[in-house]
């Protein structure tokens, strides 16, 4: 029968390898041209690439999973991993879900790397662009510095100049010959041409047609039939046929009718073309007034996401049709009449019912369909509308076919058939209704019309289309006078700051103070609106916090605002149909909020400005009015109205690349890390930028910083902050298009890692307001080379005063070359001390100096040496300790570190209360460790008293829970040589450290568990 592994030793495995698997991997990123040089910027649709570099400096670790995410307007060309260092495999499972990819390390041994290349092609939007790449060990590994994880960095795209044309011709019939007949077609051919210096997209292209002649000629109809690319020039791919639909379009004036939209984006390479054929059918117009040949424009349009050096448009082309039938022509009338009271030019009392009397008529030659209506055009003068009557005895048209519209101040007719010759009379009664009051003057109009609504029929006379009368209506009082003054003040922040596009502010709320004054000597009800202007919602858009009453003079007093919109996002365009302003609060005439004689009440408004970002200052317009109600009249409405504008800092969009001048140093190396600062193209000038960096607290600062400009124009930094490894500057003026290069010299440490720079650009925000916060910082790591060190205890589970031997394990550099003065000291964990003499375990020519003595608690390591072409070397000391507990000793222990990587050591030992023995169960003794090297003394794995256990079954296992040794009758044979395993060698002994056994027999109630340490 198979015998299972115990769950329990699983767990012990699964506990020792997930404890000690430690691991320091790195990543940083650098963007380059295709050939391999560090940028900081890159042109518009160009392709560049990320160079990311993944390090480890820690213990082998595998399965590192890795992950970029690119800038979702750039688009992803291709990756690869390339590259490996130090027995790395390459990533074979890259995945990509949008502008994320994703991948993983099998294998990542200590001290090696890998490179990632990211070939990407630039958006066509300029502005800064960041990456952010992360690189994490699986979930069995413990990170020993998760702050060099990440790396972030940004890139500015600039502009380029960008050429493109588009020219048309007129194929069949050729330009300037007649179509035949209407329903005839016209072929045109249109050629779009990329005369830039790169490949750039167009988003599509729009053909057009208007009337090149009067309306009067006749208004035509056209219809595509087909759209066909019929050559492609310069490497430029066509696009398939397109599937049209042939619909009629109306050609009915000057303006431009879109004949066909193509919203497709497609490539044009650089000096490529593309050339469509398209074909269009005339069908017959619209009637005309007067007979002449018709004749239409052609022309084409197209799209692009970028100012184009040449005319978007094409040239024209004029298309000779045929003429259109002659339109029928008649003539309608009408005339109305003041009939009752007579004489017409008499005093009408208000409220006096008036009886009009509207004639229509309709003098040939055809008969037509028409609308009349009826309308108040007074001035300071409203009526009632009374009755609407249809004469019937003056017309043979029922009068039951005509209804009458009432819209209060006009009524219209419905539209019904006018037969020639035939009158109509409609008999309107209105009352004039009195006003309380008036301003200004009053008159009375009233204003009759009639139209012909038929299709292809046209009033041939319009002068009697229309009639004015004139009501003569009497005298009204003049109301009330009064004089309401509004006043409006930015007082936060303070003027002049936001007061002119020179003197910006920054982004967010401003406080005003708007006071309304009475300044006559009549106590005045009045209503105020407090509003954003039209016009805004491309620029700017606002919200309101609070509107508060703090202040009064004369016998006003406060009262609270009962219609604020706080909180409510507005933007300046119309929410209704009456076109009612966006209002931040206001006071209605129904609150009959009264403000006393030469009295003031005084308001303080918070408002919450979003600009959309603008390369120029950004102005905010708050306006608030105030009118007075009846009975009282504003003489002076000249100070009812006030405004104040306010002016946000400009955008900027600010890029941050920091990255050392190498990927990988030595220990106490000098280096550079190199910062690069660029204001985008699309920015405005930018004003006292901030400068921070924050360099892992590791490095050696060995120089002053340098500041140069490698591009456009900016005052460069004369004066670095230090302190520690912080350093600060203001850069003081960064104009679009210019990048900063900074320059920080620094000394790696004495040890081995992988060490951070973080790099941050803050603008001013009263000068300038960010657009891409996200490209403001860039964190970067180098790995630092340098031989690594691990730990352990063996055993590591001792009783109070037993011992256990801590051996230290030094691994050279990939390379195996020479190594010398590596020097730490290991600070015991509290309680353990040094029990014996150290010794060298394997040195392999190594040498060094070791400084302990029994009873300390520090054990010093200097001046060892590595010849070259050795891989490692072991030694250890003997320690114990007479207090139980767990004792961890890893890198925290670890002190005056020179030319050693000691990120990744992790040993535990755990001292239990009492004491031991190794006699178990049936007199089997089974030792804690033996030394195959053919000394004669402990050169196999002996249990005492194995042969009274025939078929005995033992198993050895790694620390990492690998089977290395299988025997089903064990006799005391195995000598350190593995006999199981797919790497296994019968030759070659087993490596120096802890096994674990498991020992079974079916007269052994239970398995025996426990561990053995090998050495030679």
């Amino acid at each position: 029968m198979k015998v299972k592994t115990p769950f329990f030793l699983f767990l012990f495995f699964h506990f020792i390898t997930s404890y000690s698997q430690t691991t320091d991997v790195s990543i940083a990123v650098v963007a380059q041209d295709l050939s391999g040089n560090d940028i900081s910027q890159i042109p518009i649709f160009e392709q560049f690439q990320y160079l990311v570099t993944i390090s480890n400096s820690g213990n082998s670790v595998s399965n590192v999973s890795f992950s970029q995410t690119i800038n979702t307007n750039a688009t992803i060309v291709s990756y690869i991993s390339q590259n490996p260092i130090g027995g790395t495999t390459l990533i074979t499972n890259f995945s990509q879900n949008a502008n994320v990819i994703t991948g993983t390390i099998t294998s990542l041994p200590a001290a090696s790397s890998i490179e990632v290349k990211v070939i990407v092609r630039a958006p066509e939007i300029i502005g800064g662009i960041a990456t952010n790449a992360n690189v994490t060990p699986p979930t069995n590994s413990t990170d020993t510095n998760t702050g060099n994880n990440t790396s972030i960095i940004s890139i500015d795209v600039t502009d380029v100049p960008i050429d493109f044309t588009i020219t048309q011709t007129q194929i069949s019939p050729p330009e300037g010959t007649a179509i035949s007949t209407w329903n005839d077609t016209v072929t045109y051919e249109f050629t779009i041409t990329n005369h830039s210096s790169i490949a750039y997209p167009l988003n599509g292209f729009t053909t057009f047609l208007s009337l090149n002649t009067p309306q009067s000629y006749g208004k035509p109809f056209a219809q595509l039939l087909s759209v066909n690319c019929i050559n492609a020039t310069g490497g430029t791919n066509c696009i398939d046929t397109v599937n049209i639909t042939p619909t009629p379009v109306i050609i009915n004036s000057s303006a431009e009718v879109t004949i066909f939209d193509f919203e497709e984006s497609h490539e044009y390479s650089a000096g490529g073309s593309l050339t469509f054929e398209m074909v269009y059918q005339y069908l017959e117009p619209e009637c005309a007034e007067i007979i002449d040949t018709i004749n239409v424009t052609s022309s084409g349009e197209i799209s692009l996401m970028h100012s184009n050096l040449s005319a978007n448009s094409s040239n024209t082309i004029t298309t000779n049709l045929v003429e259109a039938q002659l339109c029928q022509e008649t003539d309608v009338c009408i005339e109305t009449v003041q009939i009752n009271p007579l004489p017409v030019n008499t005093e009408i009392a208000w409220n006096e019912p008036i009886t009009f009397e509207t004639t229509i008529c309709n003098n040939g030659p055809l008969d037509a369909d028409v609308l009349v209506s009826f309308r108040n055009q007074s001035n300071n003068a409203f009526w009632n509308i009374i009755s609407i009557t249809c004469e019937q005895n003056s017309t043979t048209i029922p009068c039951s076919s005509l209804s009458f519209a009432d819209a209060d101040q006009y009524w219209v007719s419905n539209l019904f058939n006018m037969p020639v010759g035939e009158i109509v009379t409609i008999k309107t009664v209105i009352v004039f209704l009195e006003p309380e009051c008036i301003i200004g003057s009053l008159d009375g109009i009233i204003r009759t019309a009639i139209n012909i609504e038929s299709d292809e029929v046209t009033d041939s006379d319009f002068s009697n289309n229309t009639d004015f009368d004139y009501i003569n209506l009497p005298t009204a009082e003049e109301c009330d006078s009064s004089d309401i003054e509004v006043t409006k003040t930015q007082i936060n922040p303070v003027l002049p700051e936001g007061e002119t596009s020179d003197n910006t502010t920054s982004w967010g709320s401003i406080t005003y103070e708007v006071t309304v004054s009475n300044l006559s000597e009549n106590a005045t009800i009045f209503e105020l609106i407090d509003y954003i202007p039209t016009g805004y919602s491309s620029t700017i858009s606002a919200s309101l916090e609070s509107v508060t009453c703090v202040a009064t003079t004369g016998t006003a007093s406060c009262f609270p605002i009962e219609n604020a919109n706080i909180g409510l996002e507005l933007d300046g365009i119309y929410d209704d149909d009456e076109n009612n302003p966006d209002l931040f609060w206001q006071i209605l005439p129904e609150e009959n909020r009264q403000l006393p004689a030469l009295s003031s009440i005084t308001f303080h408004v918070i408002v919450n400005w979003f600009p959309v970002c603008s390369a120029m200052s950004i102005p905010a317009t708050n306006l608030v009015q105030v009118d007075a109600l009846a009975p009282y009249a504003d003489f002076n409405q000249t100070n009812n109205n006030a405004s104040t504008t306010t002016y946000f800092a400009p955008c900027i969009d600010l890029i941050v690349q920091t990255f050392p001048e190498f990927p990988v140093v030595t220990v106490n190396q000098p280096f550079h890390w190199i910062v690069d600062i660029t204001n985008s193209t699309m920015s405005s000038s930018a004003v006292e930028v901030a400068f921070e960096n924050e360099l892992d607290a590791i490095f050696n600062i060995v120089g002053t910083p340098t500041c140069v400009v490698t591009s456009g124009t900016a005052g460069c930094i004369t004066s670095f902050s230090i302190t520690g490894n912080h350093i600060s500057a203001i850069i003081p003026s960064m104009e679009a298009g210019a990048t900063v290069r900074i320059f920080i010299p620094v000394e790696a440490p004495a040890f081995g890692g992988a060490f951070i720079n973080t790099s941050e650009a803050i603008p001013s925000a009263i000068n300038n307001e960010e657009l891409t916060p996200e490209t403001n910082i860039s964190i970067s790591s180098v790995q630092v080379l340098a031989p690594t060190l691990e730990k352990i205890f063996n055993p590591e589970e001792i009783f109070e005063g037993e011992e256990s031997i801590l051996s230290f394990t030094v691994f050279n550099l990939p390379s195996n070359t020479a190594q010398t003065n590596i020097n730490f000291t290991d600070n015991l964990p509290t309680t353990i001390s040094i029990a014996g003499d150290a010794y060298w375990s394997t040195d392999n020519g190594c040498t060094a100096t070791f400084v302990g003595e029994i009873g300390d608690t520090a054990f010093q390591v200097t001046n060892l040496t590595f010849p070259e072409g050795v891989a490692s070397c072991t030694f250890s000391i003997p320690v114990t300790s007479n207090t139980a507990g767990n004792y961890t000793n890893n890198n925290s222990n670890v002190s005056n570190q020179n030319n050693i990587d000691t990120s990744n050591t992790n040993a535990m030992l755990t001292v239990l209360a009492g004491s031991s023995t190794n006699t178990t169960e049936n007199c089997l003794e089974i030792p804690q460790g033996f030394s195959p090297n053919n000394d004669g003394t402990n050169d196999v794995f002996s249990i005492t008293c194995i042969e009274e256990y025939p078929n005995a079954k033992l198993q050895i296992y790694n620390r990492h829970g690998a089977l290395v040794y299988k025997n089903n009758n064990y006799l005391n044979s195995w000598d350190g040589r593995p006999n199981h395993g797919v790497l296994h060698n019968d030759a070659k002994r087993l490596p120096v450290g802890t096994y674990f056994y498991v020992l079974e027999h079916k007269d052994l109630p239970k398995q025996k568990i426990g561990w053995v340490y090998l050495n030679y």
